[in-house]
């Protein structure tokens, strides 16, 4: 399977990794190229490229990551990993647009089934559908996060990949949110289809105000869509016309995050190309993704488990339990509902303000969203 989908990464590049100091990330990786492929089922975590961007037909970009990027992911350092992971070079670009699909769709496919995390770099943002696709057959329920500057979605726009998603008679989508989108990119009626979807979005200044605001977001997602469009011009030697946007301290922060949410199985970066200042902010941001996901914390809101606190708010007859993580320092927040006997309990992540508004009889709109949608 691998090697007739993959393109081993460039001789050139595994010569240039030779060359490094061993406490680099080319040093203690598996490279397509240059290690056997066949215990690729031993690994905790895959990465590789996609240069196909034939989805998108209103943009001309090409994006060879051997060129640049792997050069400088590979020259950053390594840190207290306890991980096994492997660069598995570029996905190969079919003949036709649908046959990348295919592909791609076969690859998560098999990661997901033998519990691989996967991070992947390049090609068009549409691709979320394909990998959206794929995790429906091993999860009942998906969460969706995009972090992107536009919403990408309307009643008018029925050819984007949300709308596809949406309108999907199999549709498992449990919930969608938005990371950094800028009202003045969005038309009204977007932003009022997001919020009569019940779908939670969260605004670039709300991002700006307070970046925590986004973890438990990021917490609760299974796929994970990045686009580069949402950091401002300023940060990306002006790659792109956006000049408000997400600063690139900010897009590490939300890559971290987002690898170290236990729920996430599949990270990507889309609607990058060549440029220098993308390649490492885009190799800064993966080893951002690691470093969460080797510091995971495996732990389940629990009043009987000594490493949590709970506490209990009645407010105009709606009752919480806060539970508060004395390992993490997360919060997490359950709906009680005594009229409802359910084995299931309506507990989802949220923060220290959420807490301490709903102390001060104040529901933050996370809460009343996610509760008006019953995500559990």
């Amino acid at each position: 399977m691998f090697p007739e989908y993959f393109d081993s990464v460039d001789k050139k590049l595994i010569d240039f990794v030779e060359n490094l100091n061993f406490n680099q990330i080319g040093k203690n990786i598996k490279i397509n190229g240059r290690d056997d492929l066949s215990r690729i089922e031993s690994s905790d975590l895959v990465i590789f490229s996609i240069s196909d961007y034939r989805l998108d037909t209103t943009n001309s970009k090409s994006f060879n990551a051997d060129k640049d990027f792997r050069k400088k992911f590979y020259s950053l350092f390594y840190s207290d990993w306890n991980i096994n992971f492997f660069d598995l070079g570029n996905l190969v670009k079919g003949n036709l647009v649908s046959d990348t699909q295919f592909a791609l769709k076969s690859i998560i496919d098999f990661f997901i089934n033998n519990q691989i995390f996967v991070i992947t770099i390049g090609g068009s943002q549409d691709f979320t559908l394909d990998l959206y696709s794929s995790l429906k057959k091993y999860l009942s329920k998906i969460n969706l996060v995009a972090v992107n500057n536009k919403l990408e979605f309307s009643n008018e726009n029925k050819e984007s990949y949300l709308s596809k998603i949406i309108m999907d008679e199999n549709n498992k989508l449990n919930h969608f949110s938005n990371i950094g989108f800028q009202k003045h990119l969005n038309s009204l009626d977007e932003i009022d289809l997001i919020k009569k979807m019940k779908f939670e979005s969260l605004s670039l200044g709300k991002v700006k105000s307070d970046l925590n605001e986004a973890e438990p977001i990021l917490r609760d997602s299974n796929l994970i869509s990045f686009n580069i469009k949402s950091i401002k011009s300023g940060d990306i030697n002006n790659a792109h016309q956006y000049p408000n946007g997400l600063t690139s301290y900010e897009f590490c922060s939300l890559s971290r995050f987002s690898g170290a949410s236990l729920k996430s199985n599949v990270i990507s970066y889309f609607e990058n190309w060549d440029f220098s200042i993308l390649n490492s902010l885009l190799a800064e941001s993966v080893w951002y993704v690691i470093d969460g996901f080797s510091a995971r914390i495996d732990e389940t809101p629990d009043s009987d488990n000594d490493n949590f606190t709970y506490y209990f708010i009645e407010i105009d007859n709606y009752k919480f339990k806060f539970y508060h993580s004395l390992l993490s320092d997360r919060w997490w927040v359950e709906f009680i509902n005594d009229n409802i006997v359910s084995v299931e309990k309506n507990i989802i992540s949220c923060t220290y303000n959420d807490y301490f508004n709903c102390k001060n009889s104040i529901i933050s709109e996370r809460i009343l969203t996610r509760l008006k949608n019953k995500i559990t």
